[in-house]
């Protein structure tokens, strides 16, 4: 009987140090990946060491209201930085006057 016990603790032992490691090379492997495609796709945001869900998520969390807006120039030419600032800030300021009038704001859209 103590024998049986034994080799149930080893095999228990045995699964859950395979799924630490399973779990440790995963998040290793998502921590080099993360590294390697941490690049400004798009022109409006870049935030440093965020993937695109976590890069959203903190934009939201810090800007629910939609009061302003973050552009990553690094790298761009004025006339690039201007066009995607004039972007930016055009959706910002249509979101704000479709708040304020939305009939306004549908006859814009053509509905």
């Amino acid at each position: 009987m103590k024998q049986e016990t034994q080799k149930i603790i080893l095999r228990w032992s045995f699964i859950l140090i395979s799924y630490l490691l399973i779990f440790g090379v995963g998040w290793a492997g998502n921590f080099i990946y993360r590294g390697y495609t941490n690049q400004r796709t798009y022109d409006g945001l870049w935030l440093s060491g965020y993937n695109k869900t976590d890069a959203n998520n903190e934009a939201y969390n810090k800007d629910i209201l939609g009061e302003w807006v973050c552009v990553n120039i690094n790298g761009m030419s004025y006339k690039r930085a201007i066009e995607v600032i004039n972007h930016e800030v055009g959706h910002e300021m249509f979101a704000e006057e479709c708040e304020k009038n939305i009939s306004k704001c549908m006859e814009i859209i053509g509905k």
